[in-house]
């Protein structure tokens, strides 16, 4: 038993240096204040991909909060892939201006399928270097108004690379599933994201909100798993292509408020993080010793894709497993308060770890939370049960198929709702110069109106011009 002990405690303690590092990135997170990308007079081209399956009640919004970007819009261009719709994404797509490729095979329904297609018409169609870089966003994300210009100012610092923006939650306040979903995504940006960004390391992409280098794309998009983000992370920082944190770059997304859907979606996340790990772990090592530019950063990632859960079963594993053979062997009863009591203790210092992060990350991001402070109290010592089932998640991942599944998204919320910015711009659209039965021509007025403050003078003022200009004229 004493050398089961030593042998456990061993693993334990590999396990424990091996993940040492993420204490000091907590800190620095916490501590520290994620660098602005200074501002460039260099404005480069980009496309907007977005990949859509049966999004009709939110793409719109998406759409709507592209359009409004402070970035010229001469120098930005929308692409969406319908894959496998049988709703209206197409044509509100087309009616939003977006140019749309529609695509039917169910044989090969993911993301990472329908990206391939869209980027193979953007070549042949386009040209994949006519755009300096595609962003890359899902249908029921919106955006903030300075999205681009910050992203193209860490895309001029880091050029040839990969950037990512502020993932964050439009419906954070909905229940405990989504809180909990907002609260992991906060934990990234606290813990891996300004962290890496503060040391000069690469980060990891995370499904969306980011932004690629054209020349990466050349030879098209080839990430089918089920986590093609986690994939195409691995093959950049394997290669020694560096993938930037902008802060400033903010967009939100919509978190699933159904168990079983979040439960659906973790199993097709762990299932594929465990996928590439495998597939990338050989390189990923190499890339330790003999990346110039990265290493750091492969050893980072190896740890980021590693599957935690794993380790963490198997050391739980071996002193109940063990012991008990012993306790048969020997004729004597098994020690089943031991087990109770480690299972026990591991769940709650598991509790307590998340909730002490979960503080950390409502203190730190509390400016970019939209939720009343009871809710987040209430919702942070909730929140632990997202990592509690890590271990359940990757025994049934293991041995059910997992597939990938659309997620029916419905929130609606616009982006002026998050940002508290309700000041929409009213762009009219000019038709020809009516006349009137005197034949005189009546003549529109440029109105271009923010908010009923301004609209009321605005009225006034151009009253007043009209007056004057037809003073002499009887109507």
């Amino acid at each position: 038993m004493d050398i089961l002990n030593s042998v456990t405690s061993i693993i334990i303690t590999i396990l424990g240096l091996f993940y040492a590092y993420n204490v000091i990135y907590l800190i620095i997170g916490f501590f520290g204040k994620s660098k602005k990308f200074e501002e460039t007079g260099e404005k480069k081209k980009y496309a907007i991909v977005i990949s859509a399956r049966n999004e009709e009640k939110v793409i719109g919004n998406l759409l709507d909060s592209l359009n409004k970007q402070n970035y010229d819009k001469k120098l930005l261009k929308i692409f969406v892939v319908a894959d496998n719709c049988t709703d209206n994404t197409a044509k509100i797509c087309r009616s939003k201006g977006a140019t749309v490729y529609e695509r039917f095979d169910p044989s090969k329904a993911r993301k990472g399928w329908a990206l391939e297609f869209l980027f193979e018409n953007i070549k042949r169609d386009y040209g994949i270097e006519t755009y300096d870089g595609y962003i890359i966003f899902d249908a029921d994300n919106v955006v903030d108004s300075n999205f681009v210009h910050e992203i193209n100012k860490a895309m001029v610092k880091n050029s040839g690379g990969v950037a990512v923006g502020y993932r964050n939650t439009k419906n954070f306040g909905t229940n405990v599933i989504s809180s909990a979903y907002g609260l992991h995504f906060g934990r990234s940006i606290l813990t891996r994201h300004r962290p890496r960004q503060l040391i000069g390391s690469a980060t990891h992409l995370a499904g969306t909100g980011y932004c690629i280098s054209s020349e990466l794309l050349r030879d098209g998009w080839h990430f089918h798993t089920l986590t093609e983000d986690t994939e195409f992370t691995m093959d950049c920082v394997s290669k020694g292509v560096k993938i930037v944190y902008c802060e400033e770059a903010e967009f939100y997304d919509e978190q699933p408020t159904n168990f079983f859907v979040a439960f659906r979606q973790r199993m097709r996340w762990t299932r594929g993080r465990l996928v590439v790990f495998f597939k990338y772990f050989t390189r990923l090592v190499k890339g330790i010793f003999r990346c110039k530019n990265g290493r750091w950063a492969c050893y980072d990632m190896l740890a980021y894709v590693s599957p935690n859960a794993l380790f963490k079963l198997v050391i739980s594993a071996i002193y109940p497993i063990t012991s008990g053979i012993i306790a048969l062997a020997s004729h004597q009863a098994l020690p089943y308060v031991t087990w109770l009591t480690a299972i026990g203790s591991g769940i709650l210092s598991s509790y307590l770890a998340n909730f002490g992060q979960g503080i950390l990350i409502l203190i730190k991001e509390q400016k970019h939370i939209k939720c009343s402070k009871w809710k987040q109290a209430f919702y942070v010592l909730c929140w632990p049960w997202f990592d509690l089932i890590n271990i359940p998640l990757l025994i049934l991942s293991c041995f059910i198929p997992v597939k990938w599944k659309p997620i029916l998204h419905k929130d609606t919320t616009k982006i002026e709702e998050l940002t508290g910015d309700e000041q929409e711009v009213i762009e009219p659209s000019f038709q020809p110069a009516p006349q009137n039965p005197d034949g005189l021509t009546v003549i529109p007025l440029p109105y271009k109106t923010r908010s009923l403050a301004q609209t009321i003078p605005t009225l006034c003022r151009d009253y007043d011009m009209v007056k004057e200009r037809y003073k002499d004229l009887r109507l």
